[in-house]
């Protein structure tokens, strides 16, 4: 098969498509180059630049889809991105790499389909490992393994006694097996073998040595004011961090560490210039992540969190798609959208601040929806009282595993809009705070909602945490099957549940990273703002909070509800860890800004703490980079 391809250093694929427009002859001509020729290896990374030209006017898009002898699958929606870099890193065979141009005017479209020859990495019988452009990532490869069975990497630092492994996955009959190892210190030998297991036990390799080198980049300092012990959760041993950077001058990337402070794992594009305001979202289970960057869209110059990608642990981008794209969807399933200025609505302008993956691999993504109302709806932001009023909601949407939408869930339909922000928060140009572009007539925006964090309960149920209503509500969305998006109730200040607390400030306000864990409490970091605005002069911090909620009765009763002895203003975490303690996370401190980690015992005792020299979104203790929390 590789003598199909001898030297395909350059794809000179000139097609001219002719089909009948509405008035005019239409042709569109496509031109497609690879960076390196066909065969490479598994894992190589190939960049797909495509040139194209077209007649009529219009903004030409393009999409990159691949197969390999079965459906294909979209790698990268509609953009006015050209290029894309591809990396099959799962394994051999040969793909076929559609290209597909469209005029945005014309909605005329040319694919280009062109084969390419990936190769193992596997000459013999024996396991190899090779380096990738990620100095604390391997690619570890392996001959075929038995149908039936699954296969994982077990690697350790030499001279250590413990271990980690990577997650299994199904063997394939016929092709090598291929993963990436990460979860290693910079500049440190390790080992490790392949595990096949079966019904029958499980078979080891040989090690194989393997040395990781230096980061290409200056990563945030932390600081252990207090170290882990054996009273802390040392299962999740792995501390995730999205480190936020503010100006184009700070070098943030979301990075992992131990509970030793050593860094494991960066992800180095997320420092670069262009993607300050860059988010990590969550892990997911496998060793991949999803994320929201900068880029170019399908329709506008706007280039703010206009991508939605899954990037695995070596940095390359799996699947992407786009803002815009995905509100040409939208409004083709009825929900109106105009994100150019001087129109009504703006429907999925951009995403921000969560996107979850189902079970199903769907992924649920937050976007805005901006609309203008009525003078007297709500406070009206503009001087004197006078003019239109553009008010910030947000949209939950529903995204197949091409990354197309399938539904949308939308909070003007379903909450009182007239209920203003709780602290009268607003938007402006350029954006901040969490803001994101602003499309219609005014310069500032109501910021009437600002929801923050999604979560699908066991019962099936949406969850969504609305930081200024100071509420997280729940919407029948049935696991996705016939959802109504119906409200089914409101916990919170104002809500519908009563708080079994003698606390004079029982509820969280301004939440983060709320939701229901496996074993069915509510879990939240209570970052405080009301609480803090309605005593001024008082000293009030932010606070760790697990709630039992009486569904039946409507109540809420505290479980714990702890000072962590800071006030983090924004940006924040809480999760349940595998021994039963619980980690938060304040994420903003003042003067830095810095953030800090907790882990708390179920009495609210304060254990293990970590101190990053930068704001973070999130954190996550994990056991390694493959197994996410469970909410």
């Amino acid at each position: 098969m590789q003598k199909l391809f001898p030297r395909l250093t350059i794809l000179p694929v000139l097609f001219a498509a002719l089909a009948l427009g509405s008035a005019n002859l239409y042709a569109i001509q496509v031109q497609v180059a690879t960076s390196l020729p066909s065969p490479q290896k598994v894992g190589t990374p190939i960049t797909w630049t495509v040139t194209a030209s077209d007649p009529n006017p219009g903004l030409l898009n393009y999409r990159f889809a691949v197969s390999a002898g079965g459906p294909s699958t979209t790698i990268s929606d509609y953009t006015q991105a050209n290029t894309f870099t591809w990396t099959p890193s799962v394994r051999e065979g040969l793909y076929q790499m559609q290209v597909t141009v469209r005029n945005n005017s014309t909605q005329q479209t040319q694919a280009v389909t062109v084969p390419f020859l990936i190769t193992s990495r596997v000459t013999g019988t024996q396991p190899v490992v090779s380096s990738t452009a990620h100095p604390l990532v391997a690619l570890f490869s392996a001959p075929a393994c038995p149908a039936g069975s699954a296969m994982r990497v077990r690697f350790m630092l030499v001279g250590n006694n413990f271990s980690d492994v990577t997650s299994l996955r199904p063997c394939t009959p016929n092709f090598s097996m291929n993963m990436y190892v990460g979860g290693m210190r910079p500049n440190s030998n390790y080992q490790m073998r392949s595990e096949i297991i079966s019904g029958t036990g499980a078979t080891f390799g040989s090690w194989i040595p393997f040395t990781t080198g230096s980061p290409g980049i200056v990563i945030p300092s932390v600081s252990l004011p207090v170290p882990a012990t054996t009273s802390d959760d040392l299962t999740d041993h792995v501390l995730l961090l999205d480190f936020l950077s503010f100006n184009s001058t700070q070098n943030a990337t979301p990075a992992a560490f131990d509970l030793q402070g050593n860094l494991l794992w960066y992800y180095n594009t997320a420092s670069l210039p262009l993607q300050t305001g860059f988010l990590m979202t969550r892990p997911i289970a496998g060793g991949t992540f999803l994320v929201f960057s900068n880029g170019a869209n399908s329709a506008n110059s706007v280039i703010q969190q206009q991508l939605l990608q899954e990037i695995d642990l070596a940095g390359n981008v799996l699947r992407q798609t786009n803002a815009s794209r995905v509100s040409e969807q939208l409004a083709a399933m009825g929900l109106q959208s105009s994100c150019t200025v001087g129109g009504q609505v703006c429907a999925g302008g951009f995403f921000h601040h969560d996107a979850i993956r189902l079970s199903n691999g769907h992924t649920l993504v937050l976007m805005d929806i901006e609309k203008i109302e009525p003078p007297g709806t709500q406070p009206n932001n503009t001087p004197g009282g006078t003019g239109v009023l553009d008010v910030i909601g947000d949209l939950v949407v529903e995204l197949d595993q091409n990354f197309q939408v399938v539904w949308y869930w939308n909070a003007f339909d379903h909450l009182d809009v007239t209920r203003p922000a709780v602290l009268n928060e607003t938007c402006g140009t350029p954006a901040t705070g969490g803001c994101g572009p602003l499309f219609l007539t005014t310069s500032t925006a109501n910021d009437w909602l600002h929801t923050n964090a999604l979560d699908v309960r066991s019962d099936g149920a949406l969850i969504i945490s609305i930081r200024h209503q100071d509420w997280v509500i729940k919407v029948d969305y049935n696991n996705g099957t016939n959802p109504s998006g119906n409200l089914l109730w409101k916990l919170g200040n104002q809500g519908n549940f009563g708080i079994n607390s003698t606390d004079p400030w029982p509820w969280f306000s301004h939440q983060h990273d709320a939701g229901f864990e496996s074993n069915g409490v509510f879990t939240v970091f209570d970052n405080g703002n009301t609480r803090v605005a309605q005593n001024p002069g008082i000293t009030e911090n932010s606070r760790g909070m697990v709630l039992n909620v009486d569904e039946t009765n409507m109540v809420a009763t505290p479980v714990l509800s702890q000072s962590l002895g800071v006030y983090s203003f924004a940006l924040g975490s809480a999760q349940l860890l595998r021994n039963g303690n619980y980690h938060f996370l304040a994420g903003i401190l003042q003067p830095g800004p810095t953030s800090n980690s907790y882990e708390l015992s179920p009495s609210g005792t304060t254990g293990f703490e970590f101190v990053g020299s930068y704001a973070a979104y999130r954190s996550f203790r994990m056991p390694n980079l493959y197994t996410p929390p469970t909410t």
